[in-house]
């Protein structure tokens, strides 16, 4: 393992001047009590920045700090060292080999589960470097992106579009964003717009974001947990852009002042992939998620899930119980739809008699009845 400073990640925070005696002090205590790293909390608290945490946390354990955003930090990496799915699940990637250990770029050198992970597939491992989280992210991410997608081609979709889009204003003579219905069905846009879900489909996203700003929209992907930027599209684009995804939808394209709920439905490599899109008026235009639902997800069974054998044992006697209430939580894209349609998949048997309400039906399942909620006609989850 990397050798590790004596000195503690906030006196060296202080040394670089990325945060007060009294901040770190105030973060230990926070720390303490949420059982979270030191670093973590001054991120969260907005006193320093994940490059600070990650170029403080490289000198305390010895070793170099990249900056992902630099081109040649690429020469620092040699992906070919270890599976791309261990690089995801784990937000690492192989830097070299040196003395028969292979060394990770990392977020968190303390993260040693994480690393002994690796090492049961990889050999001896060890820290060679440290990178923030969000650049570990998207740099995986974009590296790793499915085939059917090229950078260069979005940018040649999003010229094209923006041509067309001035040639339909300029022989319809008026504004493109009273035009929806013509931006929306330009070969440019449709391009665009199936190219970016091909790719965060492939690139195994849950969601994807567009948030509109004041001089720029805003594209990110969810992987993992993590909102990631993928890409900034130029303001011009925004409304073809939105009545596009809107229209694959089925809603409204008209219609910018109330949220709205759609669904698409699409064949990716092979597979029927659905889309629950929502959409919600904001100050700078509408934002639009894309929820990515994969039916076979709903199907893994809950062996392959992840839970601990103990844990898989405690789960399988509770939703077996003959009454009660299970309540699962857990945060956006953490697993919470997968675990119980996981769950119903299991006790889906002829001999049983399920009947689910939902908001919305994500997934469908043959043999159990499943109801939509619909607050505006009574159809209330305590009505059904």
């Amino acid at each position: 393992m990397a050798r590790r400073s004596k000195k503690k990640i906030g006196e060296i925070l202080i040394e670089h001047g990325s945060a007060t005696q009294d901040q770190v002090v105030a973060a230990i205590t926070v720390a303490k009590d949420s059982g979270k790293r030191v670093g973590e909390v001054l991120v969260e608290q907005g006193t320093c920045t994940e490059v600070q945490i990650a170029k403080a946390l490289a000198e305390q354990f010895g070793v170099e700090f990249v900056d992902l955003t630099k081109p040649e930090a690429a020469t620092r990496i040699d992906r070919s060292l270890l599976k791309d799915d261990l690089q995801k699940k784990f937000t690492m990637v192989p830097m070299r080999r040196e003395k028969n250990a292979l060394l990770l770029l990392v977020h968190d050198p303390l993260d040693l589960a994480a690393i002994d992970a690796i090492g049961m597939t990889a050999g001896k491992t060890d820290v060679g470097g440290v990178a923030s989280r969000t650049q570990l992210a998207e740099y995986i991410s974009g590296a790793t992106a499915g085939p059917n997608f090229d950078k260069q081609l979005v940018t040649s979709s999003i010229d094209k579009s923006r041509d067309a889009s001035r040639d339909a204003s300029r022989d319809a003579s008026r504004d493109s964003s009273l035009d929806s219905d013509v931006n929306a069905n330009d070969s440019g846009i449709v391009k665009l717009v199936d190219r970016l879900i091909v790719e965060a489909v492939t690139g195994r996203a849950s969601d994807i974001h567009v948030e509109p700003y004041k001089d720029k929209v805003i594209l990110r992907y969810r992987i993992d947990g993590v909102c990631i930027i993928r890409d900034e599209i130029p303001k011009k684009m925004q409304n073809q852009l939105l009545a596009r995804v809107k229209l694959m939808a089925g809603v409204n394209i008209s219609e910018r002042r109330v949220p709205q709920d759609g669904r698409i439905k699409m064949t990716i490599e092979g597979t029927t992939v659905d889309f629950r899109v929502s959409s919600c008026p904001a100050v700078h235009g509408e934002s639009v998620v894309l929820r990515i639902l994969r039916p076979d997800s709903a199907r893994l069974g809950l062996e392959k899930l992840g839970f601990q054998r103990d844990n898989l044992e405690a789960f399988n006697r509770i939703i077996r119980r003959p009454n009660g209430i299970f309540l699962v939580t857990g945060p956006t894209g953490s697993g919470k739809t997968t675990t119980l349609y996981s769950a119903l998949n299991d006790l889906n048997t002829p001999d049983r008699k399920i009947i689910t309400a939902e908001d919305p039906v994500e997934y469908a399942f043959k043999g159990i009845n499943q109801v939509q909620v619909r607050e505006s006609i009574g159809l209330t989850f305590s009505a059904i």
